[in-house]
Parts: structure tokens; C-alpha cells; sequence
């Protein structure tokens, strides 16, 4: 006979439909009435019943046993994945129903709700009649057959959506809430769900199911809430619930890795169809622990003095000492934009303000990560090799994780090197959005879920796959959201790459993400547009472009708060103070006789190339040349570009690194330093010859630089090579002065002819305006002409061009038209701009591949 159950009832022994004094048991599971307050036992079910895994054999994972082991990890991650400041929102949208932590692990048990339906038990239909009896055989039998047509039936998570809309609107949420937060977890297999997809669903009632299995999902979703002792739905001020949209996304990350975790059997072992839920509650919990600790998922935790000094035994220079003392200041979220010259400490002042960022509770607080994103692979992997020494000094049983493509060699190359036996796991290998050869890379760190990691470091393509419509686009999102996020090289991206990151700034912003952006120097208005990007959605509305601020020396530093903005001069060291380097000009056709001549006395000679086939043909010169050379005469030649094999460039890099890189840490004296960089590791003369990749990959120290024209910017950078680790006395006396010896390049009277091809590379406008500059110019002196070149060249102001120039307006326009054309490239694909009433949906509509983070052939 039906009873009305009052309240949640104990769990004991019980046989099928017997009656209690208060509510009644169904194969000893609670049973809440259906909403008229009454329902018939025949029609009841085992909720342990409905398979939710089943594999490849017979014994089955109950659906509720996977919630409950969802809900573990999910608990779990709460503390681990989500900053902070983004927890202390859900304590504050959740409060009116309960303990946040608890509600928000119980939505992402949810999860799968959508399985108890006909549609899906019938993949197994043979399994889910056996389990489920005879009060759902109708309709499981009433499915096609899958394994003769296919799957054809409406996904889970679509149907999980449907079920947990009108759930939440019966237990008195309002229809927004309802409906967000039925889509934020029925998204979890990436994408956010489209009206007309939940309308279409709506409408299969026979892929759903009748009143009966939409009882059932209520008392599972209820039966749930009391083994986890929450409140009964009746209990909770469903109306008062509101949740933004930056905590549906962070909720929608969380539901899909706690998934992830939760559905691997090594973690949580098939359960069988008669385990005890109570006991199974507690064994979730268990393996939960258990499994994330598998997985290296150790939180970040910087010393508690976080004083440069102290992280690094060292006295800081003063850019970043002025750092220290910002991220000592200031409350967060903060942004930090720091310009100063090559080799000045920029890398370390960015792992201070982080490490700071961590620890302190007014910004992140702890629990906080860490991501270092660089615009190529070889940059990645030197970041690399300084962040594992720094966290390494105060947490080494933390592991930095790098995700670029060339990873996996790379991490071997650095063992072998170490000479350490044993063999590489390579968990700390994503390839930029395709799947990782090694086993743990596939089943963890790979692909979207590469960002979880607590300290990363990578390529910036990470970053802004983040900002672009994708499938699980917002698990990159949540990774993103509790860290700390560095983005070096700033100046180095094109339109389309910098059209990308200014909406993933905007989203940062949002969500409260502390940024540090580093740069050699960048032009006022783009520096004023960086910040003002990231500030508008940290404060949740547009804000005014102030002026670019033209008047702050070089070096500086700008930070942004929600309160307020301003940039500020710092110093340099010594070695930077007063760097004057005279600037030759060198015909092509002189360049191997002029080469050699320089080496002939002792020196190392860095030239780069804008170009593939110019270094190629520089290469075949030199050899030809040097071959004719006396042996004890001939200088080492290495060459290097982003075109050779992972294997062979990292072999390359190394051989760089040890004759042209900084200095042992612990310095020994002179005599003996001399032995170490001169006979042992530094050639007595050399040349190396290379692309980009010299420009900003790889910390080296040359003597002399030879450079095809570039930017203004990026000659500045490359200029960073020479006599970068001082030591101006252990250099050839011939080359004690710094000197840029400009080539490729011809003058005519209609303007400079630059090598083929050269305009697929750098715009015609910009190496004009910066030839225009430089070609009368006998001197560069670092910083003080640093800020007026730039200006010129990308400022509005025209510059003054010999009359014969007629053609640069021409440039200017194609410049504009291909900037414009980026620009548009880039906005078809990114995220919409962030709103607190965005509908989800828009995050993952006419969603492409995350891969496309740079123009087609764009290195990396």
C-alpha cells in the first residue's frame, strides 16, 4: 500500500513494497513521492539498476555509484581547480540553498542524468532488462537495435539538460537558473546546448521516456542529495539561487574533469548492481583522494615570503625590486605589463609577482597555479628549464608540466642529457590540441586538459585556445581560472594572434585572473589597449581608453587594479644602463668574406635571417668558404631555424646553450670562468647562422650581430644578443664594441629593396618606416632611443621619407587592408565578448578547431 514519505528515512534491510511507519523503501533504497504525493511500488526500481558503465563485460557500474564517484573527485577539485575568488562567489550564489562545495560536486554528479532514459540503457539493451526489470523493459525494448543501425539516439547530455531543467523549476529555482544550470552540466562532452537541440529532445518522448523514468531521474537525483546528507529540495531557497555566467563556465570545466577522472576504472573499480551505498559513499571519497593524488596534482605553494631575494639568493635589480614592491601593495586581481631591454631579469620579476599573487589572500590565495606562455616552442623550453629550477628550489615534489608539440623530445633530450636511468613518463606532454604519443600524456595532460595543470609551461597557443569557440572550450577556461597567467614577448604577435589574445584578456578579466604581460618595449596605444581590454571585464563594464601615456621613460612598468591604472618608470642594471651600438651596413654579396674577416682574430658572430633560403644560402657560402680555410683558421659554424626536426633542433639548442649561454649560477673566479667559456665550452671563433628563432628562443651571448632588416621592435630585440652576460674583458679586443651590422638590403631611388618574400614575413609599411630611421643613423643607444623608435614606427605620425619613397602611403594602405583582414580572421572564430547575462550557448556555437591559433604557416 503507498504511504507518503515525510522526510528521509534510514536505510535499512528491507524486502520490496513492505511499509514503514513513516515513508517506505524500495529494495532498501529511500523513495520520495512523485508530485501528487503518491505513486504505486510496482512501478518503482532498484536505483542501483540503471547501468551507467558497463564496458566490455557484464558486470555493471550502477549510474548512481558513477554520481557519487563524480561528486567525490568533483569535492575534491573545488578547492584544487577553482581560485579563491571564484570560490568565495559560489559560497556567495549558493548560500541560500546550502554549503556551496557540497551543492556545486552534487550538480556535477548530475552529470549523466541523461542515461536513465530508454534511449541510452538500450545501448546495453540485453544488460539494462536483466538490471532494471520489467517496470522499464517496455521501453527499452520499444529502441532500435544499435548494433544493426547505429546510434541514432539522442545524446545523454541532451537528455541530462531536459531532466534537470523542469527538476530544478519544480523544486522553485526561476527559469534562468533552471535552465543555465541544466545546460552548464548537460555540456559536459563540450558543447553548450542550443534551444532548438533541447526542443527537438523534448519532443522524443520515446528516447526519454514517459512520467514513469522521469519519476525516477527525480528520485535519483533526491536520493543523491540524502546519501550526501543535503538538504531535501523542499528545504532550500531554490528562488533566491543565481548564478552568473562566469561560474556556469568554471561549474561546466569542473563537471567535465571531475567526469574524466571519475569514468576511469583504474580509479573507481565497477561496482556491481548490489553494492551498498551507504559503505560505497565512503569508498568514493577514498578513491577519489587516491586518484587525483595519482595524477601529481599537488597545489602550488610558494614560500610565505615571497621576496625576490628570498625566492631566488640574490639581490634584485631594480625593475624587479619596483615589482616586488607592486605585488606587495596592491590587492587583486592585478595586471602587471613589464617593458624593459633583453637579459634584464624579466622571466624571474614575472615568477616573484606570481609566486606573490599565489600566496597572498587579498589576490588568488593558495590553492593558485601558475601558466608561463611564450610565443615559441624553444622559448617554452627554456622557461621550461627556469621554472622547474625555481619551483624546484622550494616544492620539488611539484612538477612543471610543458605542452607544445616537441615536448615529449625535448623532456627525453633533457634526461638523456642528465644522464638519469630511468625512463621517461612523459605526463608533462600536450601537442597544442592533438593527442600525445605517450600513454599518461593521452590519459591526463593532454589536449584541453594540458591547462589543468597546477604550474605549466608552453607555447601562447594555449592561452588562446582558450579564446577560441570550441569543443570543451571552457575546461581550457577553468584551467585558465585559477592561475596566475604570464605571457611573455607581448610585442611578437601579429594582428591575427593579438586580435585572439585581446578577447582572452577580456575573459580573464572576467573571471578575475591575475596577468603579467613582459615585453622589450611596446608602442603607447597598444600597451594602453592591453590594459584597458582586461580591465573593462574585471570591473564588468566597458572602460574609456585613457591616452597612451607618451611621457614614461624606458624601461617601465604598468599595473591595472579594479580601482585604478598607471604607468611608472624603473632603472636598468648596469649592463643595460648606457648601451650604445653602432649600426653597420653590409651588402650581400660581402657578407661571407666580410664574415670571416671579423672571426679571423677570435669572436663568436650570431646572424639572423628572416628568411629559410637565406639562411640556407648563407650556410653553403660559409662552407664553401671556410672549407678553403686553413684548419687551425676555421671558425665552428652551427645553423639553426624552426624547420628542422624536433630531434636535431634540440640538439642544436643544446650545443648553443652550452658555448653561448649565461654563466654557471654559482660563478667561479675569473681565470677559471675564462677556461670554462673559452677553451672548453665557448668556441675561440664561430658563427652562427639562423631565423627567429635566435631573436628571442634561446639566452645566448655573441660578440657581433649580423641581421637581415626587420621591424624596429624586433631588431631591438634581436640587438638583446650581443654582450648580454657581460664579461666585456674576456672578449676578442676587436669586437669590445657593440655593433649591428644590418644586411639584405638594397637602396634605390624608389625606395628599399628588401630579399624576395620578405613581405610574407614582416609588412612592407613597417620595414619602410623603420629603414627610414636607421639607414642614416651611425648609432643606437638602449634605452633612451628604445621609446622614440618604436613610437615612430608604429605611432599615426608620418615619417620622413627621401622624396623618391613614393609608394609608402601604397604600403601603408595594403598594411591596413592585411591588418583589417587578420583582424576579421580572428573574430569569426573567438569567444563572444563576456557578459554576466551571456547565454552559454554562444561559447560553443558554430564551434571549429581550437588549433587555429595562428595564421596558416606561422612558426612556432
Amino acid at each position: 500500500m503507498p504511504v507518503r514519505a515525510e522526510r528521509w528515512p534510514k536505510l535499512p534491510t528491507i524486502q520490496v513494497g513492505v511499509p514503514l511507519q513513516q515513508g517506505y523503501l524500495c529494495l532498501g533504497l529511500p523513495f520520495l513521492p512523485a508530485s501528487d504525493g503518491w505513486c504505486d511500488l510496482r512501478d518503482e526500481i532498484d536505483l542501483r539498476s540503471p547501468w551507467g558503465k558497463l564496458g566490455g563485460g557484464d558486470l555493471p557500474h550502477p549510474l548512481i555509484c558513477h554520481a557519487i564517484d563524480t561528486m567525490a573527485v568533483a569535492e575534491l577539485l573545488f578547492d584544487k581547480l577553482i581560485s579563491p575568488r571564484l570560490r568565495s562567489k559560489f559560497v556567495a550564489a549558493f548560500t541560500p540553498i546550502g554549503e556551496a562545495r557540497a551543492w556545486v560536486a552534487f550538480f556535477c554528479g548530475l552529470h549523466d542524468l541523461g542515461k536513465l532514459s530508454p534511449a541510452f540503457q538500450a545501448v546495453r539493451a540485453d544488460a539494462a532488462v536483466r538490471l532494471m526489470g520489467e517496470p522499464a523493459a517496455g521501453a527499452i525494448r520499444q529502441m532500435p537495435d544499435y548494433k544493426r543501425v547505429g546510434r541514432i539516439d539522442t545524446p545523454h547530455g541532451v537528455l541530462t539538460a531536459v531532466r534537470v531543467g523542469p527538476m530544478l523549476r519544480a523544486w522553485g529555482a526561476d527559469l534562468r537558473t533552471a535552465q543555465d544550470l541544466a545546460n552548464a552540466i548537460g555540456g559536459h562532452h563540450g558543447f553548450f546546448l542550443r534551444s532548438e537541440t533541447l526542443r527537438e529532445a523534448r519532443n522524443g518522448f520515446r528516447d526519454q521516456g514517459d512520467d514513469l523514468w522521469k519519476g525516477w531521474c527525480v528520485r535519483l537525483a533526491e536520493q543523491l542529495l540524502h546519501l550526501r546528507e543535503l538538504p531535501k529540495p523542499s528545504e532550500a531557497a531554490w528562488a533566491q539561487l543565481h548564478v552568473e555566467t562566469d561560474l556556469l563556465v568554471v561549474l561546466s570545466g569542473l563537471t567535465s574533469v571531475s567526469d574524466w577522472i571519475a569514468s576511469d576504472e583504474r580509479n573507481f573499480p565497477y561496482a556491481g548492481a548490489d553494492v551498498d551505498l551507504d559503505a560505497y559513499v565512503q569508498r568514493a571519497a577514498e578513491r577519489a583522494h587516491e586518484a587525483v593524488s595519482r595524477l601529481g596534482w599537488i597545489s602550488w605553494e610558494p614560500p610565505e615570503e615571497g621576496r625576490y631575494k628570498n625566492l631566488f639568493g640574490e639581490e634584485p635589480r631594480q625593475m624587479q625590486l619596483d615589482v616586488e614592491q607592486l605585488t606587495y601593495e596592491l590587492g587583486g586581481p592585478l595586471m602587471l605589463v613589464v617593458e624593459a631591454p633583453t637579459g634584464e631579469g624579466k622571466t624571474k620579476a614575472a615568477l616573484q609577482a606570481g609566486a606573490r599573487l599565489a600566496r597572498s589572500r587579498r589576490t588568488l590565495g593558495p590553492g593558485a597555479g601558475l601558466y608561463f606562455a611564450t610565443p615559441t616552442r624553444a622559448t617554452s623550453n627554456q622557461a621550461y628549464c627556469e621554472l622547474s629550477d625555481f619551483i624546484g628550489r622550494h616544492q620539488p615534489e611539484l612538477a612543471v608540466r610543458l605542452l607544445h608539440s616537441g615536448a615529449e623530445d625535448f623532456l627525453i633530450a633533457q634526461r638523456v642529457r642528465a644522464q638519469e636511468d630511468e625512463v621517461l613518463q612523459p605526463s608533462a606532454v600536450d601537442e597544442g590540441g592533438d593527442p600525445a604519443v605517450a600513454v599518461d600524456a593521452r590519459d591526463w595532460f593532454t589536449r584541453k586538459k594540458g591547462l589543468l595543470a597546477p604550474i605549466a609551461v608552453g607555447t601562447v597557443d594555449q592561452v588562446l585556445m582558450a579564446g577560441i569557440r570550441s569543443r570543451h572550450v571552457f575546461v581550457r577556461m577553468t584551467g585558465l581560472s585559477g592561475k596566475v597567467v604570464v605571457i611573455d614577448e607581448v610585442h611578437a604577435y601579429d594582428p591575427y594572434m593579438s586580435t585572439m589574445l585581446d578577447r582572452v584578456l577580456q575573459w580573464l578579466g572576467f573571471l578575475g585572473v591575475s596577468v603579467i604581460l613582459l615585453s622589450a618595449t611596446l608602442p603607447a596605444h597598444r600597451r594602453a589597449d592591453l590594459v584597458r581590454r582586461w580591465q573593462s571585464e574585471l570591473l564588468g563594464h566597458d572602460v574609456t581608453a585613457p591616452a597612451p601615456d607618451v611621457t614614461v621613460g624606458y624601461p617601465r612598468i604598468t599595473y591595472a587594479t579594479a580601482e585604478t591604472s598607471e604607468t611608472i618608470p624603473t632603472a636598468v642594471s648596469d649592463l643595460n644602463a648606457d648601451r650604445r651600438m653602432t649600426v653597420l651596413k653590409v651588402p650581400d654579396e660581402e657578407l661571407v668574406n666580410w664574415l670571416l674577416e671579423q672571426v679571423r682574430p677570435g669572436g663568436c658572430v650570431a646572424v639572423i635571417h628572416n628568411l629559410v633560403r637565406r639562411v640556407a644560402n648563407t650556410q653553403e657560402a660559409l662552407e664553401e668558404a671556410i672549407s678553403r680555410l686553413p684548419e687551425e683558421e676555421r671558425p665552428r659554424l652551427y645553423v639553426i631555424t624552426g624547420q628542422l626536426s624536433a630531434k636535431a633542433r634540440n640538439e642544436v639548442e643544446n650545443e648553443l646553450r652550452l658555448a653561448f649561454g649565461p654563466p654557471p649560477r654559482e660563478d667561479p673566479p675569473d681565470s677559471s670562468r675564462m677556461e670554462q667559456r673559452g677553451d672548453a665550452a665557448r668556441p675561440p671563433r664561430a658563427i652562427v647562422v639562423g631565423t627567429q628563432v635566435l631573436e628571442s628562443s634561446l639566452d645566448l651571448d655573441f660578440d657581433l650581430l649580423v641581421s637581415d632588416l626587420a621591424p624596429i621592435d624586433c631588431l631591438i630585440q634581436r640587438m638583446g644578443r650581443v654582450h648580454r652576460h657581460g664579461d666585456a674583458h674576456l672578449r676578442p679586443a676587436h669586437m669590445a664594441k657593440l655593433t649591428l651590422a644590418i644586411t639584405g638590403i638594397e637602396e634605390t631611388g624608389k625606395g628599399p629593396k628588401l630579399p624576395p618574400y620578405t613581405g610574407s614575413i614582416y609588412p612592407k609599411a613597417v620595414m619602410w618606416r623603420t629603414w627610414a630611421l636607421l639607414r642614416d643613423r651611425a648609432e643606437i643607444h638602449s634605452p633612451g632611443d628604445v621609446s622614440e623608435l618604436i613610437e615612430k614606427v608604429y605611432g599615426p605620425q608620418p615619417v620622413a621619407c627621401p622624396s623618391g619613397w613614393m609608394d609608402l602611403d601604397e604600403a601603408a594602405q595594403t598594411l591596413q587592408k592585411s591588418h583589417a583582414s587578420q583582424r576579421f580572421d580572428a573574430r569569426v572564430i573567438y569567444l563572444p565578448w563576456p557578459r554576466r547575462d551571456m547565454p552559454l550557448t554562444d561559447m560553443t556555437k558554430r564551434a571549429g578547431s581550437s588549433r587555429q591559433t595562428r595564421r596558416e604557416g606561422r612558426p612556432t
